[in-house]
């Protein structure tokens, strides 16, 4: 649901590194999903439901070791990078049309790097911006549209003199438009949602534009799969953030991501669920592919 900020900078990396965060693998643990009225789905375009409200903890593991050039061509990673990111995401219903969301991360970051003869590590830690967002839904289901607008809040962090910054340190906001319908794959009870983003910085980081397509199915009353799609474009009018003269938060980037997930659900609306993710094609950013869990909570 946050987004990942690739990391610029000419560095070589180390294959010496141990795995990333080696210490907060249990995160992978917190993978327990909470079955909803609508489909398993915090998407874009259902709308919550009058009283309604979702909390979502999603853990995810993430260490490229291959990125796309600027050209879109695979290499090697630069550096041994890697990020542990715990998502907080809540949205409760205003009223069956209006739905109250935030969203935001915790995250733990690193990166290595030989220089000369030696080895430098790089870490970071803390709390990416706040995505406060108000989405009005119209129809009944077949298919719902809805139109949100969201505030990009920094909490704070730091940009300048630090090498690995958590964000750009800028307000901004996400127009953001989506379809969802609720739908059959054969005979099993299935789900649709889409979504288009068009997000402003105000500031240098410049314009983007973002996509997702989700889809879902009930493979039995107890397990449900989903996979998506998300891609994320630049629109070429932003400038890097700078640490010296290398670029540590670059906007000249564009991704397409393929994702999926297991949900087992439980007694009581408990579900268990793990996920995974792999960069398809991109430029100028991290390539690769991780893990994700998921706790989910619908009262």
């Amino acid at each position: 649901m946050a987004d990942t900020i690739p990391l610029g900078g000419a560095v070589v990396g180390d294959p010496q590194m141990k795995p990333f965060a080696i210490a907060r693998s249990w995160l992978l643990g917190l993978s327990l999903v909470l079955g909803l009225e609508l489909p398993a789905w915090a998407g874009c375009g259902f709308p919550r439901g009058a009283g309604k409200t979702f909390f979502s903890l999603q853990p995810e593991v993430y260490q490229p070791r291959t990125r796309f050039d600027q050209k879109g061509r695979l290499q090697q990673a630069l550096s041994e990078y890697g990020e542990t990111r715990l998502n907080l995401f809540t949205e409760t219903g205003l009223s069956d049309q209006l739905t109250l969301n935030l969203n935001t991360s915790y995250v733990f970051i690193e990166n290595r790097f030989a220089s000369g003869a030696d080895t430098v590590t790089q870490r970071n830690q803390g709390l990416r911006d706040l995505e406060l967002g108000l989405r009005h839904t119209w129809g009944n289901g077949d298919p719902f549209f809805s139109a949100q607008l969201t505030a990009l809040i920094p909490p704070g962090y730091a940009t300048q003199d630090i090498p690995l910054p958590l964000g750009y340190g800028v307000f901004g906001y996400d127009l953001k438009v989506g379809a969802a319908a609720n739908t059959q794959l054969g005979s099993l009870p299935a789900f649709f949602d889409s979504c288009l983003t068009l997000r402003d910085y105000l500031g240098y980081p410049g314009d983007r534009l973002k996509a997702n397509l989700t889809f879902g199915a009930d493979l039995s009353p107890e397990v449900q799969a989903i996979v998506a799609l998300d891609g994320d474009f630049t629109l070429g009018n932003g400038a890097p953030l700078l640490f010296g003269d290398v670029a540590v938060q670059d906007p000249d980037y564009d991704s397409l991501k393929l994702s999926g997930q297991l949900n087992w659900r439980l007694e009581g609306g408990l579900t268990l669920g793990l996920g995974g993710f792999q960069f398809l094609t991109g430029r100028n950013t991290n390539a690769g592919g991780g893990f994700t869990g998921y706790v989910w909570l619908s009262y």
